[in-house]
């Protein structure tokens, strides 16, 4: 009979009122019926069942008085929290507008001050930059002879008197 007691005390000691539960010790099935005559005539079933309810009274006295749920809005205010902690990743400033105008531009900017270099350094386009005095003494050639009489006396003056026997 001790398995009787065994197998059905956690379905004894929710029908009584210590756990709660059930109609307050008044046995309704049959089985309920056996256990409390076997607990009138077994001290030993009588004395677990005994300490088992000074369990569930010491268990219940440690039961908070009210529902230990968060307070309104704590979620939210834990969220914030979060948020306002979150350290921003370095790949967020490529999403922000202004700085991906500003990097559009730039970048366009580049592209054309590469493509003028590349146009400056083609192989037919030689520009010698030189001094001064070198762009002043180059010769320019001389228009031919026939096109105005004053320059062309002056001209054939200049090579009589350079004029050298070699």
């Amino acid at each position: 009979m001790h398995g009787l007691i065994k197998d059905r005390l956690e379905d004894y000691l929710s029908s009584q009122p210590c756990a709660g539960g059930g109609s307050g010790g008044v046995p309704s099935p049959g089985w309920l019926v056996e256990v409390e005559e076997h607990l009138e005539v077994c001290r030993e079933c009588r004395e677990l069942v005994s300490r088992m309810r000074a369990q569930c009274l010491t268990l219940r006295s440690l039961r908070p008085p009210v529902d230990c749920g968060p307070a309104p809005g704590f979620y939210g205010r834990l969220m914030r929290r979060i948020e306002e902690r979150a350290q921003a990743s370095v790949w967020s400033v490529f999403l922000e507008p202004a700085f991906s105008r500003r990097l559009a531009y730039s970048s366009l900017a580049l592209l054309l001050l590469l493509a003028g270099i590349l146009i400056s350094l083609e192989p037919g386009n030689t520009y010698v930059v030189s001094e001064p005095e070198a762009i002043l003494a180059e010769e320019v050639p001389a228009p031919p002879l026939g096109y105005d009489q004053e320059r062309d006396r002056d001209v054939i003056l200049v090579n009589l008197a350079t004029y050298a026997d070699q």
